[in-house]
């Protein structure tokens, strides 16, 4: 059984790109905000890139790939592609190689602040190992406006 488990979960981290896009596009549309939310950002890798944007700054292909979470290139690739394609993330060329190329949270991701920090006061009060000694943890308990006005200034470029 351990045996199966673990090929399953090597084939899976192993599919193409195209395929992991198709599994995320189950549905052609809905009428439920929440599976609508859910389709585009809702699984843990999207989620991941998105606070990596919104609460690290975090822009390029290499600093998602130095994330502690330790996400696959296949699986960041087709992420980053996604929530691009669903008008969460603008992708920028870089001028001479691809090094360069940035990914910047459009005003629709910026609109998730409150989702991400709603999420994060629920991990705080349901995860006993919680490392509250980072600073972002106790600028969120202790001031989450003040902390969204500071990192909102990282996106001071990007208009509605």
């Amino acid at each position: 059984m351990q045996a199966q488990m673990y090929n399953h979960a090597h084939n899976l981290q192993n599919a193409s790109t195209d395929s992991i896009i198709m599994l995320m596009k189950k549905r052609a549309s809905t009428v439920c905000p929440i599976v609508y939310a859910l389709d585009i950002w809702g699984d843990p890798w999207s989620l991941i890139i998105l606070r990596d944007v919104l609460i690290h700054n975090k822009r390029h292909y290499r600093e998602f790939l130095a994330s502690r979470e330790h996400i696959s290139t296949n699986i960041l690739s087709a992420r980053l592609q996604s929530l691009t394609e669903a008008g969460l993330l603008v992708k920028i060329e870089g001028d001479s190689n691809r090094a360069q190329t940035m990914y910047r949270p459009t005003q629709k991701a910026l609109d998730l602040f409150p989702v991400v920090f709603a999420i994060m006061h629920w991990g705080l009060k349901y995860n006993p190992n919680t490392d509250m000694s980072i600073p972002i943890m106790q600028e969120l308990t202790t001031n989450e406006k003040g902390l969204e006005q500071r990192l909102l200034r990282n996106f001071d470029d990007i208009t509605s």
